[in-house]
């Protein structure tokens, strides 16, 4: 969860210094400061909802392809 938000403010922050660059945009950090906070709460949220699906549908798969091991050793 860390990460992920960690992630989120990082992109977001390198985001909108790229559009007040490029675009010319008043900086406004209060306004900035409140979108931030909602997007990583979001996100946060995101994966916490979905993480274990990725993890059950991953354990799914490997019983898929794993099957029965085939020893071609013989006795």
């Amino acid at each position: 969860m860390l990460i992920t938000g960690g992630l989120s403010l990082i992109s977001e922050i390198i985001n909108y210094f790229c559009q007040v660059l490029l675009f010319k945009l008043d900086v406004e950090l209060i306004m900035f400061a409140k979108i931030i906070l909602i997007e990583a709460l979001y996100n946060i949220i995101i994966i916490i909802i979905i993480y274990p699906l990725i993890i059950k549908a991953g354990e799914a798969l490997k019983r898929i392809f794993k099957g029965k091991e085939i020893f071609t050793r013989y006795y």
